[in-house]
């Protein structure tokens, strides 16, 4: 579903630029340095991937025996779970242009924070009592990018490193012999790495607009604790945090 948005987003993006187009009213044809800082903000799409994986336990007399939650010695489970949703955002960078051999070259680095309310829980296959959720509030980076410049055209790819507030949760919401077996938590602020590329178009001597995807990866995030009972377990479940976007935005040049 998220390919074909971005497939059909990048589509549209001359569309977009033409229309753009209609309200510069300088678009005399001699091509801009790129050279120069910005501020800007922008709005998205975002789709969240979450697998929660139940590993075996490290901690308490059951560690190294190969138990886990539901499982004894693997195959261990993967609970999926998936949000999607808007994005809105600021973003501030710096640029410098690099004329060599008859290429235009343009490299740079960027600040950006994104604000989301992605969200979702998923249920075990094996034991329909056992729950995991996670939530994702925002997501901010300070990246590279660099890229070739055709006149008034940007091409660029980038990437660096990634921030974002996740908070995952795995709980069992059997109520025999006690209410709560299990409620384990994890995640705070998390740090990734996020790569992608785009386009930009200088409207005008200090506007441009541009299309951008950007994938996050923040690896595995993990929600562990003591069991309400057994006590003597330590429930262990890893969430492998992915995120990708695609958003619009517009930037004004100092």
């Amino acid at each position: 579903m998220l390919n074909r948005c971005i497939l059909a987003a990048f589509s549209a993006a001359p569309l977009l630029f033409v229309a753009a187009g209609a309200f510069s009213a300088d678009l005399s044809g001699q091509a801009r340095s790129w050279s120069g800082c910005y501020v800007g903000a922008n709005v998205g799409f975002a789709k969240a991937d979450v697998d929660a994986m139940d590993r075996p336990y490290t901690q308490g007399p059951f560690a190294g025996s190969g138990f886990s939650w539901n499982s004894v010695g693997g195959p261990y489970e993967t609970i999926g779970m998936d949000d999607k949703g808007l994005t809105g955002g600021v973003e501030g960078g710096c640029d410098y242009q690099i004329d060599a051999g008859g290429a235009t070259l343009v490299l740079g680095g960027v600040l950006d924070f994104s604000a989301m309310n992605l969200g979702a829980s998923g249920t075990s296959a094996i034991v329909s009592d056992t729950r995991t959720s996670f939530d994702v509030d925002w997501a901010a980076s300070a990246r590279i990018r660099a890229g070739v410049a055709a006149s008034d055209m940007l091409f660029y790819v980038t990437g660096g490193y990634a921030l974002a507030n996740i908070n995952v949760r795995a709980f069992d919401t059997q109520t025999v012999p006690t209410p709560g077996l299990m409620d384990v938590r994890g995640g705070s602020t998390e740090g990734g790495w996020v790569a992608g590329g785009g386009v930009e178009w200088r409207l005008k001597e200090n506007v441009s607009v541009g299309l951008e995807y950007l994938h996050y990866d923040f690896g595995k995030v993990t929600a562990t604790g003591g069991a309400t009972f057994p006590v003597e377990a330590f429930p262990r479940f890893e969430n492998d945090v992915k995120i990708d976007m695609i958003r619009v935005g517009l930037k004004w040049r100092l």
